[in-house]
Formats: structure tokens, sequence, C-alpha cells
């Protein structure tokens, strides 16, 4: 394997150049058009993982021979093979997440089947308002990031939030994002609550 950094040490910032100078395939996101400087470099590398199915769901780590037939299902209960696009987009209990994402920011529309296409369909409703992609870009990420965070803490700790907790902690998270993102704009986090577009005057 060639080395990430001539010093042997590796980091997260080299591991993204990597992935970067590699092109990208059909059907996914590029690298480039993924990075935003506002988002965590980790979460960034994350959803690249997502979009080329390599996070450890089930259905990989079975492929793998890592964990047995018997264990492939979803965290949630619903009797289905976990993959990328049935945990972060159809599974019953965490769709529901989108569900309610939408309902605030006052979106009616389908998940499609993959989530590559949800990571466009989800930028094409904001229209062509620049700020409203901002917000969006910053939701999309949070959304997914927590998703698999809370997956991941009732597979490995026993330990689960509600759905609606869920959905807080994605709120919150986007709102410290582009408050970093934003400095000079008065931020009202009551406003963001209600409607998220508020923020940048583009309610």
């Amino acid at each position: 394997m060639q080395l990430l950094v001539t010093s042997h040490v590796f980091s997260v910032r080299s591991a993204y150049k990597v992935q970067a100078s590699h092109p990208s395939r059909a059907g996914t996101v590029s690298m480039s058009s993924l990075w935003n400087k506002h988002i965590p470099l980790k979460v960034v590398l994350f959803a690249w993982r997502l979009f080329r199915d390599r996070l450890p769901t089930k259905d990989n780590l079975l492929r793998r021979g890592v964990i047995p037939f018997d264990s492939r299902l979803c965290i949630a209960g619903c009797n289905t093979v976990e993959t990328s696009s049935h945990l972060f987009l159809h599974c019953p209990m965490f769709g529901a997440v989108w569900y309610l994402l939408f309902r605030w920011l006052g979106v009616s529309t389908a998940i499609p089947l993959g989530v590559v296409d949800h990571f466009h369909q989800f930028f094409l409703d904001g229209g062509n308002v620049k700020a409203r992609g901002a917000i969006l870009h910053a939701i999309w990420y949070a959304t997914t990031w927590e998703i698999w965070k809370e997956r991941n803490n009732r597979l490995s700790n026993g330990k689960q939030s509600s759905i609606p907790n869920v959905v807080d902690k994605i709120k919150s998270l986007a709102f410290m994002w582009l408050k970093e993102k934003y400095p000079s704009l008065p931020f009202n986090y009551h406003a963001w609550w209600l409607s998220p577009f508020t923020i940048l005057g583009v309610g």
C-alpha cells in the first residue's frame, strides 16, 4: 500500500488527499464535490465511504465473513438486512428521521432508492438560492452522521435515543456548523428551531 505521508504517520487530511486524487465512478459523488471546509473532515470522509458502500454495515461485514448470517439484520428490529440504503433511507425507524426533518424544512418529497440519488435530490429541494443550499448541505451531513452514531450506539452499547431526540441532535449540530460558517450573521436558535431558513433571511 502506498504510504499516505512521508513521515509514515497516518492523518485524516492525508487520507482525504489520497481519496480526492482518485477518479470517481459513475453513480457516485466525487470527493471534490463533497468537500466543504466548514464540515468536519471526519464527517466528509464518512460520507465518501457511505457513497461507495464502504461503511461496516452488516451486509458488508457478512460478505467479509466478520459476522454470522444470523447477525445480518438491521439494529432497528425491522427484520431487513442492514444495507446502507436501508439503514440511512428506508428503515421504518431511521427513515422517520427524514420524515421529521422534511416537515421541519417544509419539503414534500419521495425518498429515492439509493444514497447518492438522495444526496443530489436533497439539494434540489433548496432551489437556486445559494444560502438554502448551504443550509441543506449542513443538514444532510448532520443527519447521516447522527444516524450512523445512533446505530453504533445501539449496536455497541445497547443504548438508544428516541427518534425525536436524534432529530434534535441533528438540528443542533447543523446549527453549530452554520454558525461557524457565518459568524457575522445574527443567529437566532429559537427561529432556527421553528424554521431553519429564517437564519439567513431566506425563509
